[in-house]
């Protein structure tokens, strides 16, 4: 799969639900373009789902610190980032 262009108004709608989100303590669900560049070029990737809440942000390296059910941390770049849900 390549990776997805969001429009404008995509990325607006993600900052909306990241600020709520962020402000009530809400889970989310991400969903994460991995990108697999060994496959069909670097472009080339897959969708993973990520849930958990969202534990800081990181504007100057551009990355979500998200944990997980397990308690886990996730850092995944604002970039790859493709979608966001409130669950």
């Amino acid at each position: 799969m390549k990776r997805p262009v969001l429009d404008m108004a995509q990325i607006e709608d993600m900052e909306m639900i990241k600020s709520e989100a962020m402000e009530f303590n809400n889970a989310i669900q991400l969903s994460v373009f991995k990108p697999l560049p060994l496959l069909n070029g670097p472009e080339a990737g897959e969708i993973i789902y990520i849930e958990g809440k969202i534990h800081y942000i990181n504007r100057i390296r551009k990355v979500f610190h998200v944990v997980d059910s397990k308690g886990d941390t996730n850092i995944i770049k604002f970039e790859d980032v493709v979608d966001i849900e409130i669950r």
